[in-house]
């Protein structure tokens, strides 16, 4: 329920989001053209295949993202409206990178800084996306669209993702780290193991399933954790 609250605490200045909703705000001001959290969507973890020299990924990342927002919410000081943006924050980022594109960027002769994480990788025509990045984005094809985005499809979709992938069976570590290296070693053997065909697409739609899973799962952890601690510091103050 106390995340319940933080997350409401910011309706008097954005508009009312759900628990669902709220998940995705991040990417609504990206689409308002607020772009203050760009940076934190990613984690450009580089790699090559032709020695390129590899350039260090920016500070401010997902991975300094979920810290700084986990930070927050174990702030006894914070305000609700903060706390609330450092939630929305949280499950989205939590979310991001777990999509492998988005902890890797392959740097090249032709892209020397890097291709942002798959962006400027172009695709021949097909019908999910015209770059690569956007194509994990939507799952190979599970993802995006009119059709994909009604709560009825995405109560559904989650429901056959919870039973084939339940969390019992994840790994339910709460190191970000972790995650971002796993996503990175994804988008190296599977992202880009280019050309595009029937095959690859059932691999992405495959690990994407997997992925969104995992990110959940990991992501309620961190939350029932973060709740956890923040009850154990009030007890310790008491």
């Amino acid at each position: 329920q106390v995340f319940n609250n933080y997350n409401q605490a910011l309706d008097k200045v954005y508009k009312p989001q759900t628990w669902v909703d709220s998940a995705v705000w991040l990417d609504t001001l990206r689409f308002q053209d607020v772009n203050w959290f760009a940076a934190m969507h990613y984690i450009d973890i580089p790699f090559s295949d032709d020695d390129t020299p590899l350039l260090t990924p920016q500070e401010i990342n997902a991975l300094w993202a979920i810290e700084k927002s986990r930070h927050l919410l174990l702030n006894q000081y914070a305000t609700a409206f903060d706390k609330g943006i450092a939630l929305r924050i949280l499950m989205h980022v939590v979310g991001d990178i777990h999509q492998p594109l988005h902890a890797v960027t392959r740097m090249s002769s032709e892209h020397p800084k890097g291709d942002r994480g798959g962006n400027l990788v172009l695709l021949d025509d097909n019908s999910i996306a015209k770059n690569l990045h956007a194509y994990w984005d939507k799952g190979g094809g599970i993802l995006g669209g009119k059709k994909h985005n009604g709560m009825a499809y995405i109560k559904k979709r989650a429901a056959k993702i919870e039973q084939r992938w339940p969390c019992e069976v994840l790994v339910l570590d709460t190191t970000p780290i972790q995650w971002a290296q796993e996503s990175h070693a994804l988008a190296i053997h599977n992202a880009y193991a280019l050309p595009m065909n029937e095959q690859y697409q059932k691999n992405a739609q495959k690990i994407s399933e997997k992925q969104i899973a995992t990110a959940g799962c990991r992501l309620g952890t961190l939350l029932n954790t973060i709740a956890n601690d923040s009850v154990a510091r009030f007890d310790s103050m008491s």
